[in-house]
């Protein structure tokens, strides 16, 4: 009888040996992650997984492990990861997201727009999913949702600046050059982002407004000078204003930071003297 009790506090102290290293091995997941610490946030997460093979919360534990691996650009494991902890939890609106914004990175636009579709369905008043399935409609032509989402977002909340963006880029794109100027200018008083103001001069470019262009390109510069957008249009700007010695040199320097030179091919026609 003794050695049955004494057989038991054993297997009990070992169970709770085996606890403390599970719990331990969770704490070091926050901190290595927390650190950036990729290579040992996996480590600690497949220790942690196969600790606890059955475990019903499994699933927080693969969808960080796809994180992990999408910090670490292993795309294809993150994608399994997250595939996996799907099949645990088919409705966690934060994991579809997850695998939305991983789409995205592979290219797999069409997938991530049925995330996000699936998302909207699952919560009706996540306007991020709203605001991203209205962009990839842009990216598709679908024009007409793309205002439907955006509208949305601005019904809930009509200071998203996201959403006013993407209002925005539709107006530009839809050739309503006035309106996408305006929206432009009411997001720049509240962001002060380069790419506001080189989509604003990209309008001004096409409303022949060439000193607010020009204006717009310097403060585009101030926020990140190695921009090859930015050159692009600085090469667009002096070659409407005759100034094509100007424009060479800008196309040259866009190619140079990583712009196709295939597409500012014509900044180097010759010119008559």
């Amino acid at each position: 009888m003794q050695r049955l009790l004494y057989t038991a506090i054993l297997a009990l102290l070992a169970l709770a040996s085996w606890a403390q290293r599970y719990e331990n091995c969770i704490d070091s997941i926050d901190r290595y992650v927390e650190k950036q610490n990729w290579e040992m946030s996996e480590r600690m997460l497949l220790t942690a997984l196969k600790q606890r093979p059955g475990e019903p919360t499994n699933f927080i534990l693969l969808s960080n492990l796809g994180t992990v691996h999408r910090n670490m650009g292993r795309l294809d494991d993150a994608l399994a990861d997250y595939n996996n902890a799907l099949a645990i939890t088919p409705n966690a609106v934060t994991i579809i997201r997850n695998r939305a914004l991983l789409y995205i990175d592979m290219d797999s636009t069409i997938r991530a727009y049925d995330d996000f579709e699936r998302i909207m369905r699952l919560d009706a008043s996540d306007l991020d999913a709203k605001y991203f399935h209205g962009m990839l409609a842009l990216g598709f032509g679908k024009f007409e949702q793309a205002q439907t989402d955006f509208e949305a977002v601005l019904t809930a909340d009509k200071n998203n600046l996201d959403a006013k963006r993407g209002v925005a880029l539709l107006y530009k794109i839809r050739g309503d050059f006035p309106n996408a100027i305006a929206l432009y200018s009411e997001v720049i008083i509240h962001e002060n982002r380069q790419s506001n103001y080189l989509s604003r001069a990209e309008c001004y470019l096409a409303t022949d407004q060439f000193p607010e262009a020009s204006a717009d390109l310097v403060e585009a510069q101030k926020l990140d000078p190695a921009n090859p957008d930015l050159y692009v249009l600085k090469a667009s700007l002096a070659d409407r204003q005759y100034r094509y010695d100007d424009a060479e040199r800008f196309a040259t320097e866009a190619i140079r930071l990583g712009a196709d030179s295939e597409s500012l091919k014509h900044f180097f026609r010759k010119r008559p003297k």
